[in-house]
């Protein structure tokens, strides 16, 4: 069962888990714990992540699955990256990351050839 309830019906604070259970042995752990960033998802938003991680990302797939357009899908995952707090990866420039001690040497020659290929 997927309960998600994220604030208090009566005071509106965010809510905790307070117990975690095993069902075997009767084992308990109680404390507060927060729940996952995407346990917190809008329903409808979960499942798009669901089916996009299925597709492998090919949005023609999600197109078909959805029936809803390329800028709709796009539309989606800017809000996905929006509400986990993400951002598109940026490329670094490897040798302003080498000189500031971001990467090593190697890693810097392996994406100065990497990039070569493409």
């Amino acid at each position: 069962m997927n309960l998600k309830i994220f604030t208090c019906p009566s005071c509106h604070e965010k809510m905790v888990i307070g117990e975690l259970k095993c069902p075997k042995c009767d084992l308990r752990v109680k404390k507060d714990f927060s729940p996952c960033e995407f346990c917190q998802l809008p329903e409808d938003d979960y499942e798009f992540l669901k089916i996009f991680l299925r597709t492998q990302g090919r949005i023609t797939e999600i197109e078909k699955i959805l029936g809803v357009s390329y800028p709709t899908i796009k539309q989606k995952i800017e809000r996905l990256l929006t509400q986990l707090d993400l951002s598109p990866v940026e490329e670094k420039d490897p040798l302003n990351a080498l000189e500031k001690g971001e990467i090593s040497v190697d890693e810097a020659v392996a994406i100065l050839k990497q990039r070569r290929k493409k």
